[in-house]
């Protein structure tokens, strides 16, 4: 058996199947934290827009935020 060979078989070595599974793994769990994230990011972008929109169309929910964001001068 070759020192490749004998290399491969051990489970602990640097480059064993083993060790690259694990690599692979490691970078598919970051691949779909990603994906999950952009997921939820793109979910609280369109959720914004629908806000944003009603706030728009509707003018009570306008002079809501209108009164609500708008910060009160203290001591005036």
């Amino acid at each position: 058996m070759t020192p490749a060979d004998q290399a491969s078989q051990n489970l602990e070595a640097p480059f064993s199947v083993r060790r690259r599974q694990r690599g692979g793994r490691s970078v598919m769990q970051v691949s779909s934290s990603v994906s999950a994230m952009e997921a939820l990011r793109a979910r609280i972008r369109a959720q914004s827009k629908t806000v944003a929109e009603h706030i728009a169309a509707d003018p009570d929910a306008n002079s809501f935020i209108g009164d609500w964001a708008t910060p009160e001068l203290l001591g005036r």
